[in-house]
């Protein structure tokens, strides 16, 4: 029997019969140049798939063969040798039972914890009463009218907001909203991507790089304000900050969200009230430029990119926007992301004086009044877009943090 029938007979292909003749599982010999296989063959490979199956080793099956080849299969001598690989087996196999049902037992616990948390009602978060002193007309910074208010464990969750300079907002189910500010979010004239779709796109090593990133700005926070009344942050994407500081966040401390998709805000919203236990927020649904905050009011302001896409979109340094609303003694921990482009032939990524350069984006800090305290450099990760051509870019975050002079 020639190789291509032998390993159809068996349901193995003929690369594993090779295989196992080069190890000497298989032990046929070649007439005129071809392997001709025999009924003796067979035996030995339905011996080895039937060890492969109880998954033993190439080297544990080479072993019981030779035994099998020296003693016979029916002899005290194979059956003494060929005992102890069955025994030593049989504790392998149970030892991995009570390993799987252990992690059946954790999985099922697992499970039952997240479907319990998907059944839950959760709370209602709206605009906390003891914030209501921290809101002003973004055009004329006077106090702002509210009417007309749904309240619901201290916080507002409908209401009408109006101004005498004639500005006109509203809080609809706990979220402060500007109607002429809301819009869907865009990359690149599309949809901005949900979390699933981006993760379908991004290299996990750009991923770990904005993680580390925050880790980095987390400790700052950590170490350097104990109980801060407000944080504010700044992200393209609402919350990716938070979601990873929210178990530091501390119990008394009130943190505002920003974001003018108000389908985004919302979403984010609900994951919140749906598996976190924090109270206090502030949802913003309004654009930077128009957010109704007193000055003076804010502890941290907390920058993950954003000045970044501020400055491609407005043209404008975004700290510079809002350094009013830090107290005196308030930090802005800003992560900046640059790339070693100059090297690489790359054109300067667009911005006004090319903030996204690692000194300039210092410098407009000083310009700005603010005085540096600290920076770290994380990085370098690469990207390489290879069905687009695209070169690669080395891309490094600095980590700053400032305050007030």
């Amino acid at each position: 029997m020639k190789i291509g029938k032998f390993a159809e007979k068996h349901g193995v292909t003929q690369d594993t019969v090779r295989f196992y003749l080069e190890k000497g599982l298989l032990v046929s010999k070649k007439k005129g140049g071809q392997y001709s296989f025999t009924e003796a063959d067979s035996r030995d490979l339905e011996k080895i798939i039937e060890l492969k199956q109880l998954d033993f080793s190439i080297a544990e099956i080479e072993r019981i063969l030779v035994i099998q080849r020296i003693s016979g299969s029916s002899t005290d001598v194979f059956r003494n040798l060929y005992l102890p690989f069955l025994e030593t087996k049989k504790k392998e196999v149970l030892s991995e039972l009570n390993k799987y049902n252990n992690m059946k037992e954790y999985l099922d616990e697992r499970i039952q914890e997240i479907r319990v948390q998907d059944l839950k009602k959760g709370q209602s978060l709206g605009f906390p009463m003891s914030s209501l002193g921290l809101l002003v007309c973004p055009l004329c910074k006077r106090a702002l009218n509210i009417s007309a208010g749904i309240i619901e464990k201290s916080s507002i969750m409908d209401a009408i907001i109006d101004c005498e300079c004639g500005f006109r907002a509203k809080i609809e189910n706990g979220v402060y909203i500007d109607e002429k500010a809301v819009r869907t979010k865009l990359l690149n004239n599309k949809k901005m991507p949900t979390k699933e779709e981006y993760l379908e796109e991004c290299a996990h090593s750009y991923v770990n790089f904005l993680y580390q990133g925050m880790a980095t700005m987390i400790e700052y926070i950590n170490q350097n304000s104990k109980s801060p009344k407000y944080i504010m942050e700044l992200d393209n994407c609402v919350g990716f900050f938070l979601l990873q500081y929210i178990k530091y966040l501390p119990r008394n401390t009130t943190y505002i969200l920003i974001e003018y998709d108000r389908e985004r805000l919302d979403k984010l919203k609900r994951n919140l009230e749906m598996y976190y236990e924090h109270t206090s927020f502030i949802f913003l649904c309004c654009d930077y430029h128009m957010l109704p905050i007193a000055d003076s009011s804010i502890d941290i302001i907390v920058d993950h990119g954003m000045t970044k896409v501020y400055m491609e979109e407005k043209g404008e340094f975004l700290p510079e926007v809002l350094k009013d609303l830090l107290k005196e003694e308030g930090g802005y921990i800003a992560a900046h992301q640059y790339s070693n482009d100059v090297d690489k032939g790359l054109k300067p990524l667009r911005g006004a004086k090319d903030i996204l350069a690692r000194e300039n984006f210092l410098n407009e800090f000083t310009e700005s009044g603010f005085r540096t305290i600290d920076t770290v450099d994380i990085g370098p990760v690469y990207e390489t877009d290879e069905k687009k051509q695209k070169p690669s870019i080395e891309q490094f975050k600095l980590i700053s943090k400032a305050s007030k002079q």
